[in-house]
């Protein structure tokens, strides 16, 4: 089949692709040096694109996933195994002898600490390169900024093709800005990022990049939004008893995804993605056990 004769699909996803083991922690997170029972130990996927082809995937969205490339071993063979069960393609994942992006996620409630090869992955250059027909068949596409030029060029060729895509933390000069249907801004990128901030002077200058939907998420503080002149608007977080944080902000993304493939208005789209991610946050390991659309929806009814 020519690349051209390939069915539309709903979501092409580049970026952060990792191997991932979680190790749960039983009661609070230890002070240095100190001990903590472990409660178990999974295999989980790691990386901003991954999680993201994982929630979409089990929200009935068809995507598929490339980016950096996979260990050819037991730890990347689980990871491909748990996406392709969520229903994403994989076939343009590499994998590498002695190579691969891999983490290690301690985690204890809403605390966690990632240990991981990220730094290595982007002095090597460790990637495959995007295809431009793998975004012009996409209705929508899910881009990470991480991967240098690479990821410049997907926002270019979404531009040039008419296809809508949504990112993430990165600053309001980069060129995948300016093009976005949509960015979410985390907090912690933020405050890496500009320092101390005021909310909505940092929305100012990122609607003065881009014309599309701003989102900046602040944890239990909520959602604000705006897209254009329209007036800054605020979300409150859903109210849940956290088990494992690992994956929310991904999850976010990944539930925005799915609300604007369905056509649906900002605040209506921002409410669902936050309804993602606090159903992610309920359940561990990660994104493991992010919603069905079902579940999804009786979360928001029920809200």
């Amino acid at each position: 089949m020519e690349p051209h004769d390939e069915p539309l699909r709903d979501v092409y996803a580049y970026g952060v692709i990792a191997a991932s083991t979680l190790i749960e922690l039983e009661g609070a997170y230890p002070p240095e040096s100190g001990y903590a029972e472990t409660r178990r130990v999974r295999s989980s996927i790691g990386g901003e694109a991954a999680a993201g082809a994982y929630v979409l995937g089990r929200l009935g969205v068809s995507t598929k996933l490339a980016g950096s490339e996979l260990g050819a071993d037991a730890a990347g063979r689980s990871a491909l195994g748990i996406l392709s069960g969520a229903g994403v393609d994989c076939s343009e994942v590499a994998t590498v002898d002695g190579g691969g992006v891999f983490e290690l996620v301690v985690s204890s409630g809403e605390q966690r600490t990632i240990f991981a090869s990220y730094g290595a992955m982007l002095a090597d250059h460790a990637w495959s390169a995007p295809r431009r027909d793998d975004v012009r068949i996409s209705r929508m596409v899910c881009l990470d900024p991480f991967l240098g030029d690479d990821s410049a060029r997907v926002a270019q060729w979404c531009t040039e093709d008419g296809v809508p895509y949504v990112t993430i933390d990165a600053p309001p000069d980069s060129p995948i800005v300016k093009g976005a249907e949509a960015i979410v801004v985390g907090e912690e990128f933020a405050t890496r990022t500009f320092g101390t901030f005021d909310p909505a002077d940092l929305l100012d200058e990122y609607v003065r990049a881009c014309g599309g939907l701003i989102i900046l998420t602040m944890g239990d503080e909520g959602v604000l939004y705006r897209r254009g002149k329209g007036p800054v608007q605020r979300m409150q977080a859903f109210e849940v008893d956290a088990l494992d944080t690992t994956g929310a902000g991904d999850s976010f993304r990944a539930g925005l995804i799915y609300a604007l493939l369905q056509g649906a208005a900002d605040a209506d789209a921002v409410r669902t993605a936050s309804a993602v991610a606090a159903l992610v946050c309920e359940t561990a390991p990660g994104v493991l056990s992010s919603p069905r659309p079902d579940e999804l929806q009786r979360f928001l009814v029920g809200r």
